[in-house]
């Protein structure tokens, strides 16, 4: 049937709903094929629903598609049923349409609450009192997981939003359901309001540590350097293949190479890996948005004075954003360009068997949903099910980079938001001009976000906010310190903050001092130079750049801390060697001179003593 038919036909669903007249051939749910035309997956009478991939990020598993109605205790189900077909087609007023992943979440989280109703002999919704649904939370609250703990607070919030959720859908069912806690709510209910509570608290994701984020980068780029040889080792088993050589013929000529064949595998997933841990590390981007990227995604842009910027695009589907794009670094690019060589075998294998069903019949729906695939960067063959060619599912790649982490001798386990936290993290950084080891890969984080937001209405505003609360958190830890009373300081900009905290006692406390921090942080403008912090909210500041680095200690906007002693000292150590050569020139000699003193008195404004300085020199 074509669109005007299949939407005809969805929307006699939803009258027959109204009218209590559900003919089991109701239609539910479809998939638009490549013609154009629909291809029905869903009727109402089914006991296990098809939900369309388009309602799903890539790498969703075909199972969580899927509503298996069979799971639901008989005198539920046909509620469930109505239920269901409601929210699928219409979504609940006054919210967005709810995505596949929402879906498939309500039916997982409402099986259980069902279950237990029938186990409590309770056989309809309209029995169920405030009472008996405050003694379904005390259940949950009672529950264990996997290791033997409580359900956290999160988990147990998704239990209670379903039955929430199904109240609101029950209203217009023939078994409608009292509102379960009338004075509550599922987060409170699950300790997730208050002071203090989780919930409004800043994200706790742990970020990847440098001890282990260094070593993973650095053996990533390493695999990269190896791209030629591993796919080249690759194509000549795809040739020997062809020509009907099996693996035992091939052994021989492999070993003069010094490869074996499961080497050559083990060293393409690798690599494989080793692409997605650079584009994750130096784009932020999340893993669903990591498997959504298609061929040819990498593009550039110029600025006005000819700079290249370098681009990503690809699809996002927090809270249905659909096309979207990130700027990246250069080494980016180099990682998708290798992906897209060590992908080309699969997807020639994809566009085979598309072509061969095309062949067989025109109309098939599989059509449609490898064509989905088959531009794919991160494809996989699964030999439990005939070799069948997707896109890996969305656990894939935090698995394999654990496997990829244990072969660089690291011993983390990483989650799957990690690498998007850890981005934020170190993008914050380098706009304090700490861009640590990565300084090398990256080229544009110095820009001004709001440049960032100006260079692209597609870009991902959502990470770029998650970049600039991780920079505001680290401004307020820095001025936190400032403030704590024996805090040492050096700089024109010093006296004010000394003379600041002296004159507020109440800072005396650290709950006082980290309150402050908080208040004064969005007012005061902070960037490092390297050698200091400077304050000045006005450009043409060069400070910590060029031949001069020490200007900073000139500089009435500059606050020099501890942190920063053993840029001084390098300095300093550098500058005591100048003083002996004889070939700098009477200027380079008063150069060296004015930067020693200011050295020293910066130096010993931070607690050096004359030895000190003397170890330092030598």
């Amino acid at each position: 049937m074509n669109t005007a038919e299949f939407r005809a036909e969805q929307l006699k669903t939803l009258h027959a709903i109204q009218t209590g007249t559900i003919d089991p051939n109701a239609v539910i749910t479809g998939m638009r094929l490549e013609d154009g035309t629909y291809h029905v997956l869903s009727r109402f009478g089914d006991n296990v629903w098809t939900l369309p991939d388009s309602l799903f990020s890539a790498g969703t598993h075909d199972s969580q598609m899927k509503l298996n109605f069979l799971s639901i205790p008989l005198p539920f189900r046909e509620t469930l049923l109505t239920c269901m077909a409601r929210y699928i087609l219409t979504g609940i007023e006054g919210r967005s349409r709810p995505q596949g992943s929402t879906i498939s979440q309500f039916f997982n989280k409402v099986t259980p609450f069902l279950t237990w109703l029938h186990d409590q002999q309770i056989v309809r919704l309209s029995d169920v009192t405030p009472l008996i649904s405050q003694q379904y939370v005390e259940f949950c609250k009672g529950l264990k997981g996997k290791k033997g703990n409580s359900i956290l607070g999160g988990a147990l919030r998704v239990r209670f939003a379903a039955v929430e959720t199904l109240h609101i859908l029950s209203q217009q069912s023939g078994d409608p359901m009292r509102p379960p806690w009338p004075e509550s709510s599922a987060s409170h209910l699950a300790r997730l309001t208050g002071p203090g509570s989780p919930q409004l608290q800043e994200a706790k994701t742990e970020i990847i540590p440098d001890d282990i984020l260094r070593p993973l980068f650095q053996s990533a780029v390493e695999w990269l350097d190896r791209a030629d040889e591993i796919i080249s080792l690759s194509a000549q088993v795809e040739d020997w293949k062809s020509e009907g050589r099996s693996w035992w013929f091939m052994q021989p000529d492999l070993k003069q190479l010094g490869w074996t064949l499961s080497e050559i595998r083990t060293a393409e997933q690798h690599l494989q890996t080793a692409c997605m841990c650079i584009i994750l590390i130096t784009s932020g981007i999340r893993v669903s948005e990591l498997l959504s990227l298609e061929n040819q995604c990498a593009f550039k842009t110029l600025d006005e004075d000819g700079e290249p910027f370098h681009w990503m695009r690809g699809t996002s589907y927090k809270t249905g954003a659909g096309a979207c794009e990130w700027l990246v670094a250069e080494i980016t690019h180099r990682a998708l360009t290798v992906s897209e060589r060590l992908v080309r075998p699969l997807q020639a294998q994809l566009e085979q068997r598309i072509f061969d069903l095309r062949t067989q019949n025109p109309k098939h729906p599989e059509i449609a949903r490898l064509r989905g695939h088959a531009r794919r960067l991160f494809l996989a063959a699964t030999l439990k099910k005939n070799n069948r060619i997707r896109t890996l599912s969305k656990d894939a790649p935090v698995s394999r980079l654990n496997v990829f982490a244990a072969q660089c001798g690291l011993d983390w386990h990483f989650a799957p938001h990690q690498f998007r936290r850890t981005f934020a993290v170190y993008a914050a950084h380098s706009a304090f001009g700490d861009l640590r080891y990565l300084r090398d890969h990256f080229q544009h984080w110095s820009l001004d976000m709001t440049t960032l937001y100006a260079m692209s209405r597609l870009q991902d505003a959502e990470l770029y906010d998650s970049v600039g609360l991780a920079a505001l958190s680290i401004k307020t830890d820095l001025l936190e310190h400032w403030l704590e009373p024996d805090a040492i300081l050096v700089g024109g900009a010093a006296d004010p903050i000394r003379a600041f905290r002296t004159k507020n006692e109440d800072l005396a406390t650290k709950v006082d001092r980290v309150e402050m921090a908080k208040t004064i942080s969005p007012l005061v403008h902070l960037r490092a130079t390297g050698v200091a912090w400077c304050t000045a909210d006005t450009g043409g500041c060069i400070g910590g750049q060029g031949v001069e680095k020490t200007r900073c200690a000139d500089c009435g906007n500059a606050v020099i801390d501890e942190s920063r002693k053993p840029v001084w000292q390098g300095i300093y150590a550098q500058q005591i060697e100048l003083r002996d050569l004889t070939d700098i020139g009477p200027g380079g000699a008063e150069r060296v001179e004015r930067d020693i003193k200011r050295c020293e008195a910066v130096l010993k404004d931070l607690g050096a003593t004359e030895e000190d300085l003397a170890h330092v020199a030598t």
